[in-house]
């Protein structure tokens, strides 16, 4: 059997870059990539990446599927100024969307992705019943 121990060590780092915080107020100046702007490559700038630049992670990826689902349960205010309304549909397809992923990466992830995603998922549809059960 393989050993799992070189895998439990490593940890998933994920940066909320979002131009709004939780409670839908401006966190200043937004992150932007410099580089991109200016006609560089399409890598994006991860704090703690020593060269400037990186792919997109997945767990980022992952979590900003999993915010627009709060958005659209209303459990997460919108970004200031903007009216979102609740949406059961349009979470349920964007979990259905991350579902998706799940199968289609299933044997391509490391372990800690693996478990990340299931437990997004695990906690994205109890809150979909949760709010669904309230209408």
């Amino acid at each position: 059997m393989p050993n799992n121990d070189e895998n439990d060590q490593k940890k998933i780092n994920v940066v909320d870059r979002r131009r709004f915080d939780a409670a839908g107020e401006e966190r200043g100046e937004a992150p932007h990539n410099e580089g991109a702007a200016a006609g560089g490559d399409n890598g994006f700038t991860i704090e703690g990446d020593p060269n400037g630049k990186e792919e997109v992670a997945f767990g980022s990826f992952v979590m900003s599927l999993a915010t627009q689902v709060l958005v659209q349960l209303g459990e997460m205010p919108a970004p200031h100024g903007m009216e979102i309304p609740v949406d059961l549909g349009a979470a349920r397809q964007t979990i259905d969307i991350i579902a998706m992923l799940q199968k289609r990466t299933r044997g391509n992830l490391s372990a800690e992705e693996g478990r990340f995603l299931e437990e997004v998922l695990h906690s994205l549809r109890t809150s979909y019943v949760s709010r669904a059960s309230k209408k």
